[in-house]
């Protein structure tokens, strides 16, 4: 899963804090605009240091990057519950229904069938943020059902993509190996760590599986599980 140079700078200022400009330059015409947006977003201000610019990551985020990262903080015990999220949009308030699409993409979620998404984490509180932040807090519901061990398998399969999670899982574990193998010549070696980190985090948020029993049971997941505490490790 490559990364945008968005996601790259980002990762690179929570790295390192604050960055001179002339090193963020190094993505060339997309610097300017990926700072702006930044900007826009509260996520990175821009400072004046001995007549040098930089840039450097705000509060608001590093609150963004935990955020971004709490995938990996999630593995455990499954509680048994299924999320479900549904909504009714009108086609007048397409921006809207769209804005949500996405929302819940990025924290996750299944699409069970239309306007019907689903995930097995406690997402209570991010869907009440979205309800509020989007103002369609009376066109969403939110459900909490109990797992049916006999459709979980059917669920999982019907809600997400699992061969492209597996070709995800796959690509992590190449790139992780390549660069554990070569990070002691490395000149950033925690920048090139988190990068990989960052990544296997977006793979987990995609994942319905990990988090619950079937970690220990799958091999690939294990692995790439593996590789992640080498990467963590390398920043200590």
């Amino acid at each position: 899963m490559p990364l945008s140079p968005m996601q790259e700078i980002f990762i690179l200022l929570e790295d390192e804090k604050q960055v001179p400009l002339y090193r963020l330059n190094r993505w060339g015409r997309k610097t300017r605009g990926v700072l702006a947006k930044l900007k826009k977003l509260g996520w990175a201000e821009k400072i004046e240091k001995e007549n040098e610019i930089y840039y450097r990551i705000t509060t608001k985020g590093e609150k963004e990057f935990d955020k971004i990262l709490k995938p990996l903080k999630a593995a455990g015990t499954w509680d048994g519950r299924w999320r479900l999220v549904i909504f009714d949009i009108p086609e007048s308030k397409r921006d809207v229904r769209d804005r949500l699409r996405r929302a819940l993409y990025k924290l996750g979620l299944g699409i069970l069938q239309a306007s019907v998404w689903i995930s097995p984490n406690d997402i209570k509180s991010e869907i009440e943020e979205i309800g509020t932040k989007l103002e369609i807090k009376d066109s969403l519901r939110f459900f909490e059902v109990t797992r049916n061990k006999t459709l979980d398998k059917t669920i999982i399969e019907k809600s997400w993509n699992l061969p492209e999670i597996t070709d995800l899982y796959r690509k992590f574990n190449l790139e992780a190996g390549r660069v554990l193998r070569s990070i002691d010549k490395t000149s950033k070696p925690n920048f090139a760590a988190k990068k990989l980190i960052y990544e296997y985090a977006l793979v987990l948020q995609k994942d319905p599986i990990l988090p619950w029993e079937f970690r220990e049971k799958d091999e690939l997941r294990k692995i790439s599980h593996e590789n992640y505490l080498k990467l963590k490790k390398q920043l200590s």
